[in-house]
């Protein structure tokens, strides 16, 4: 990986911080974007003083959730870099209870979701000016067991916290299937990964009660924030991957998705949708 350029989003902490940490370790050099000025910058001291050879570390604060945001860092990378090599869509959170932003999105369905398309749809262009051309998006086997609603996106409907992250996480690999549809004459590479129930901070933005009922399950089942990365790193990275397009991955092997995300149909009417969502923005 020396010299190459990685882009990855929610890289301050977890899985996306570590996964930045073995990167740089391997020569990648970094595009880390996160919420937080200052945690990016701690972030990149840690990094630069782990890292064994010289890398270039860039890092750009932006609030994911809000597509302008979104837009807006897109655009300052575009600027200021003629490619990207790898870009991990990794940013992610949980909400137990229902809020819009002030775009009028739905939090998880904003953040999880259409943040990653809209990144994806602008730095497409970079990815595809590399002659290496991988893009990693982070999901989760939460996305088993639940079908996506179109008349509910935004929650209007009904709202559960678990059920709304369930189908977030099944909205990216329902992206990924179709994104590698769409880019498998240009040589990029799009796949998505179970990263494993992570010790991260995840939860950790809701209430008293849920950040106590998310910290028990992690006491009981998590594994390290190190191992999570693992199937991130690996589709970033691993020369066992370059031809592979369009699938689901955890423990560093392919697995079989959810059959909800194998209705083409439904992949192209998502996509579709969230093509107009976003064109205010483009």
């Amino acid at each position: 990986m020396n010299g190459r350029t990685c882009l990855i989003t929610g890289a301050t902490d977890g899985i996306g911080k570590e996964a930045a940490i073995e990167l740089a370790k391997k020569g990648c050099n970094l595009i880390l974007i996160g919420r937080s000025k200052e945690k990016g910058e701690k972030v990149v001291e840690q990094i630069r003083k782990v890292a064994e050879s010289h890398v270039d570390i860039d890092y750009f604060t932006a609030d994911l959730m809000l597509m302008k945001e979104v837009s807006r860092v897109a655009d300052e990378v575009s600027k200021k870099y003629p490619k990207i090599d790898v870009l991990i869509n990794n940013v992610g959170a949980y909400f137990a209870f229902r809020d819009v932003t002030e775009e009028g999105f739905e939090r998880t369905f904003a953040l999880n979701h259409l943040g990653y398309f809209l990144m994806t749809k602008k730095l497409l262009p970079l990815v595809e000016k590399s002659d290496y051309k991988r893009i990693v998006n982070v999901s989760s086997s939460a996305h088993y067991g639940i079908d996506f609603e179109f008349d509910n996106m935004n929650g209007e409907k009904k709202y559960s916290g678990f059920d709304t992250y369930k189908k977030s996480k099944l909205a990216n690999v329902m992206f990924t299937y179709e994104l590698a549809k769409r880019i498998e004459k240009t040589g990029i590479t799009a796949n998505c990964l179970h990263p494993g129930f992570v010790a991260t901070k995840f939860g950790n933005n809701n209430n008293i009660l849920w950040r106590s009922v998310i910290s028990f399950a992690k006491l009981l089942m998590a594994i390290s924030v190190k191992d999570g990365a693992k199937t991130t790193v690996h589709l970033a990275c691993s020369d066992e991957v370059a031809d592979t397009n369009g699938r689901f991955f955890a423990d560093c092997k392919v697995k079989q998705g959810s059959s909800k995300a194998k209705n083409d149909e439904h992949n192209k009417k998502l996509w579709e949708l969230s093509e107009e969502f976003i064109a205010p923005f483009i």
